[in-house]
């Protein structure tokens, strides 16, 4: 296993005996802060990736049924606040895993607030 999977692997391990409520939190706050941390100006990045889990030894069709659960919720969360991202579940060196990719650094929440505004003003 590649010591960048492993990592994958380990964190997910450490996190996913949480009670579910506290995982999902946990990862929508994984996700926010991968999110925000891109935005720097010092970083000048245009999209983010984020990690979510990983479980060795399966395929992406084969992730446990707390993984796919707490997919499901971040992903609902994500398209709830307006995020412009994409979900992925990918296998790498016998390692199935989930990554959110943000396609880029705004929310879709935000511009549409931004163009009602401007048109307001006009």
């Amino acid at each position: 296993m590649l010591a960048r999977t492993r990592g994958w692997v380990e964190s997910w391990n450490r996190v996913k005996v949480l009670p579910e409520k506290e995982l999902n939190a946990y990862l929508m706050a994984k996700c926010r802060n991968g999110f925000q941390m891109a935005k720097k100006p010092s970083r000048s990045q245009k999209d983010a990736w984020v990690t979510l889990l990983a479980e060795p030894g399966k395929t992406r069709n084969e992730l446990s049924p707390l993984a796919m659960r707490v997919i499901g919720y971040v992903q609902g969360k994500l398209e709830e606040e307006g995020y412009d991202f994409e979900l992925n579940l990918d296998e790498t060196g016998g390692v199935a895993y989930a990554e959110v990719h943000f396609r880029s650094l705004t929310k879709k929440v935000a511009e549409r607030r931004r163009r009602a505004r401007s048109s307001r003003m006009r």
